[in-house]
């Protein structure tokens, strides 16, 4: 059912009222949609209206992440391939955060996020409904590093941490919606957004598919 008819905006508000109420996990595909996936980010992170927690998890520089959250006081942490590790060992210098912001294995990382989702409800003292917003930039060198069975544990791990938050969690795969490895990873999100740049602006099209709901092509 798409948004074209009334019923279906109807349905896909509730859909993305429950998302928010109960906590979510989202999935961005798009590829060479650079821009498309920066404006989806600023959107799922949220306004600064209230009071967010929020937190990014960077996996490859010039991902898709604005330098707004990487920039600001949101805290980081970034996953390096061990291929990285290696060629960036002998500088130890440049734009890279200290060594304690860095991780380098799958279990690391996710002890990090939910780490971050414990900070951030200390820090609030609890936490509200879609309070917390968590970018993850991006699955891709992980899909590459990883066998299905050591990514579909990390996912369910870090998608149940931020959904008993009830946090908003959004993960970035710079592959078109249709391909494998976003088709093979889909089930395991609450939504799933295609995004794609284009003359007339960025685009959103969104599939959640446990509400059997979904839109057309949406300005971002």
């Amino acid at each position: 059912m798409g948004v074209e008819s009334d019923e279906g905006t109807v349905a896909f508000t509730r859909a993305l009222a429950a998302l928010k109420r109960e906590g979510s996990n989202v999935l961005v595909t798009g590829a060479g949609a650079e821009t498309a996936h920066g404006e989806a980010c600023v959107r799922l992170m949220g306004d600064s209206v209230d009071d967010r927690r929020r937190a990014v998890v960077t996996t490859e520089r010039g991902g898709c992440v604005p330098d707004r959250f990487l920039d600001g006081d949101a805290p980081t942490v970034r996953y390096e391939t061990a291929t990285r590790s290696a060629a960036v060992a002998p500088s130890g210098t440049g734009d890279l955060p200290a060594a304690s912001d860095r991780v380098r294995d799958l279990a690391a990382l996710g002890d990090a996020v939910a780490g971050l989702v414990d900070d951030a409800e200390r820090a609030a003292g609890g936490l509200a409904p879609a309070q917390f917003r968590l970018c993850v930039d991006s699955l891709r060198p992980l899909v590459e590093e990883y066998d299905e069975r050591e990514l579909f544990r990390f996912l369910h791990a870090v998608t149940a941490d931020v959904r008993a938050a009830r946090g908003m969690a959004h993960y970035h795969l710079p592959l078109g919606y249709d391909a494998e490895t976003a088709r093979t990873l889909a089930p395991l999100f609450d939504a799933v957004v295609e995004v794609r740049d284009g003359d007339s602006g960025p685009r959103q099209r969104w599939h959640l598919d446990d509400a059997g709901v979904g839109t057309e092509w949406l300005p971002l």
